[in-house]
Order: structure tokens, then sequence, then C-alpha cells
């Protein structure tokens, strides 16, 4: 029977009294941060000094002399509350940023712990599986038998967004893989609405088809695209010698949260035998509440999707998600044989996505959901739809015109009593009052047609009726102030 093995351990492991404690404090500084943000009134929003200060601060840092890591922990997390943006804040209105549910940074810390690669399923059968069908169930609330859907876990919609023109452009050329696009005989074409993420002008050009290949189709006074005009555009392109191949609809615009006509898109792209790609990266959401999901009619039609459980489900950064039902086609475009990995890729993970080394992303949804289950996601989902649409009415009795028309929860508004809403400048004043009187944080986007107006989106399941009422009365302070 062979001997015990006594182990010297690593530097960089410390010991087992140290590695607790840091464990603790760890926890104990997470809970310390979240009780300031929700009950603190006065609680910031944004870092109190400039890049500068902070850039000057980190140049000085000493990486030659070793420090005590609880010490190290101790300012790391006190530079944390300092020098962030702070999504989970509870007046927090700004992008599709919510603060990370409990359980799902508990998943985080044990995937780094485990720390499986996902690159192979023979390495990870477990991990591998889990995600796969994850895949599957979130397919499924989109309409799609779930045995027919594929993908992968991804750092987000705009790798999402990338595979999906990748797909597209594979399954409408198959010889773009092995000889690219010179083995064409036109121009390869996408489509897009105007008001489109601009994820997806970038996959054209890391794919190489550059700017010019994509249609950025008109939207109209919702900031939906216009069917018309994308019918026109394809014949157009068609006339000239282009190459339709992808057409991509939007569940859910960053600016305003408008939906496109998915069925109507469908329709277009089906008879025009173009690939439908549906980016619901937050807009997905309403695949999650029953009642909601008539805004998404048609995108069971579609032949891909991006959703992102980082905006929707409340998981940490860098969790999307693609989604298709074409069998085959990622394989297609990501199978690669080596000496190094196992002769036949298509039951692994590397061999169907833009990533080869592979986190294990799909615990950060697994473990809340498995401990809420869809009716859980759906009560806190239907929470931050009712704090809007409160937020609406406040903003409507006390002079704000809403601009934007989206059942999703976010709220885009002017000042009603002021021409064009009170121009740029003057909602730039009123958003920077709100947030330095933590109020809220909210952003002022312009939309495709060039208009401003203010934007609060509640997307944060920690938000209360409290924070939405506290959010108006800075608005209205800071309208007078600006005035």
């Amino acid at each position: 029977m062979p001997l015990a093995m006594k182990r010297r351990g690593s530097v960089l492991d410390h010991d087992p009294e140290t590695r607790a404690t840091a464990w603790r404090r760890v926890a104990d500084l997470l809970e310390a941060h979240a009780a300031k943000l929700c009950e603190d009134p006065a609680a910031p929003i944004v870092p109190a000094r400039s890049n500068e200060a902070f850039a000057a601060e980190v140049l000085g840092l000493d990486l030659d002399t070793p420090r005590d890591p609880l010490t190290l922990i101790d300012e790391i997390a006190r530079a944390l509350e300092e020098g962030i943006v702070h999504p989970d804040h509870p007046r927090y209105f700004g992008l599709f940023n919510p603060a990370p549910a409990a359980l799902a940074v508990i998943a985080d810390a044990l995937a780094s712990g485990f720390n499986p690669q996902l690159a192979t399923r023979g390495h990870a059968p477990w991990p591998v599986a889990i995600e796969d069908r994850l895949i599957a169930a979130l397919g499924a609330r989109f309409g799609w038998d779930a045995r027919a859907a594929r993908g992968a876990f991804t750092s987000g919609g705009g790798e999402a967004n990338t595979t999906a023109l990748l797909c597209a452009l594979t399954s409408a050329f198959p010889d773009v893989g092995e000889r690219g696009v010179r083995s064409l005989d036109g121009e390869p074409r996408l489509y897009v609405s105007a008001e489109g993420h601009a994820t997806v002008e970038r996959a054209a050009r890391l794919a190489g088809l550059g700017a010019d290949a994509v249609r950025a189709i008109p939207a109209d006074a919702h900031q939906r695209m216009k069917t018309a005009a994308l019918r026109d555009a394809i014949a157009k392109d068609r006339a000239g010698g282009g190459l339709p191949f992808l057409v991509v609809a939007t569940a859910g615009t960053t600016s305003s949260g408008a939906i496109d006509p998915i069925a109507e898109i469908a329709s277009v792209a089906e008879r025009e035998r173009c690939w439908l790609h549906v980016d619901a990266a937050w807009g997905g959401l309403a695949a999650l509440v029953p009642e909601l999901r008539p805004a998404l009619d048609g995108v069971a039609r579609a032949d891909s999707i991006t959703f992102d459980a980082h905006k929707v489900m409340s998981a940490p950064m860098g969790t999307g998600a693609f989604l298709t039902r074409r069998d085959g086609v990622l394989e297609r475009v990501f199978g690669a044989r080596t000496g190094y990995m196992p002769r036949d890729g298509s039951g692994d993970p590397y061999g169907r996505s833009i990533m080869w080394s592979r986190r294990f992303l799909g615990l950060r949804v697994l473990l809340p959901l498995a401990a809420v289950g869809w009716e859980g996601y759906a009560t806190s989902l239907r929470g931050q739809i009712a704090l809007a649409d409160r937020l609406r009415e406040l903003l409507r009795a006390r002079g704000w015109r809403i601009v934007n028309d989206t059942p999703l929860p976010v709220v885009c508004f002017v000042d009603a009593s002021a021409a064009a809403g009170g121009g740029g400048r003057f909602l730039d004043a009123v958003a920077r009052g709100a947030i330095a009187s933590a109020g809220g944080w909210l952003s002022v986007p312009r939309f495709a047609s060039g208009a401003r107006a203010l934007r609060a989106c509640v997307n944060n399941h920690r938000t209360e009726v409290p924070d939405i009422d506290r959010l108006v009365d800075a608005l209205d302070e800071a309208r007078e102030a600006s005035r």
C-alpha cells in the first residue's frame, strides 16, 4: 500500500487558516457592500474622483514587495467601492447591468475554485451536459422544441451576434469556410435596424465583410424597423448583384427597448431565403414572462437568437448565450482537427463556438434557476415591469413626456413643457444633477432620428418603490436647477 505523501504546499495557496479567514472576509465585505447600497439613502453610484486620480494611484502600486493578503483584500474592496460606477445600486437605471443574484456570485466562486475546462466533453462531462441542458431550456422559452435547440454560452451579445453572422454566412455560402468570400460572385449583404446594436456592424468587420456590407434599415417613430424599407433594400441589393444572406431583428433596442415586428420580418427573411437572427440580448426577458410572450410574436421562426443572462437573469457580467435551431451549423463554422484534441469535435464545445478554452458560465445560471425556478425569475421580472409602469405614471403626473413605446421596463422621456424636450444640454444637465444627488444613474441616448431623451431602465431585482419615487424627485429638482 503506498505511503501517504506529505505535501509542502505552495506559496500561491497560503496556509489553510489564511485561506479560511480570507473567505470569511470576502463574504463579510460583499454583504456590507450590498447593505450599504440598499440601506444608505446617500450611497454614491459614481466614483468621487477622476479617472486620472485613479490611474495615478494604480501606477503607484508596489508589485515587487509581498504584502499581507488580508490587508490587500480590504484595500481592493475599498478601491472597488470608490472606483466604479455601481450597477448593483438599486437606483442604477442605466444600461442593462443588473445586480448579480447572490447564488450566481456563489456559483462563480465555485466555478473558479474547481476551474473545469469546458473545451471538451471528456474533461468536464457534467458541466458540458449542464450547459447543453440550459441551452435547450432557453430555446424552449423562445418556442422551439428543446430537442432541436443548439448553441453555447458566450461572453455576451457581441460574441453571440458575431456567431450568428458566421453561421448565416456559412449556411448561405458553404465554400466560404475554406475559400473565403473571394469564392463568391457578388458582395454579401446583411440587414439590421438603424436602432440595432453596433455589434452587428462589428461582426461584419470581424468576418472580413466590412461595414459596407451592413444595410441600416430606417426605423419608424417608435424606433422599430420598417418592414417595407427592408423589402426595398433587399430588392435593390439583388438588382445590383448583391447577395443578401442575413436579417437581424432586434427585440429590445438599447436606446428605447423597441421590439421590431419580428413576424413580419420573418416572412421577408423566409421569402428572400435569408437567415433570420433575433438579437434578444435584453428583450428576451419577455420570453420568461408568459404574459409578455406575445411581444415576441414570430421569434420561434428565427434561425438563431442572442440572449444575455447577465442582462435578464441577474448573472455576473460575461454570461451571454447564442441559440440556434439549425443542427450542425456551429460545427461547420467552428469544427477543427488537431493532433492534440479529440479527432471528432462535433460533441465538444471547442468545436462549436468561438471560445476554445471555456469557463463554466452555465453554473451562474443553473444555481439560482434551480433554486427559484422559472416562476421565480418571472416574478422578479414582473416586479421590474411594474416599477417601470409606476415610473411612467409619476413622470407624466410631474410634467414629463414619455417618448418610447415598449412593454419592456425602460422609460425614455423629455420635459413636456419645453420645446423639443429641453434640448441636449438641458437633458445632460438634468441627468448629471440626478446622478450627483444619488437620486439615480440614467443616460441620455441619441436615437437614429437624431432626437435625444432621458432614459431610465429598471433592470435590478433590488430596486423598490422608494427608489422610483426618489428618482422622480431628483429629476424634478435637477430640472428646476437646470432651467
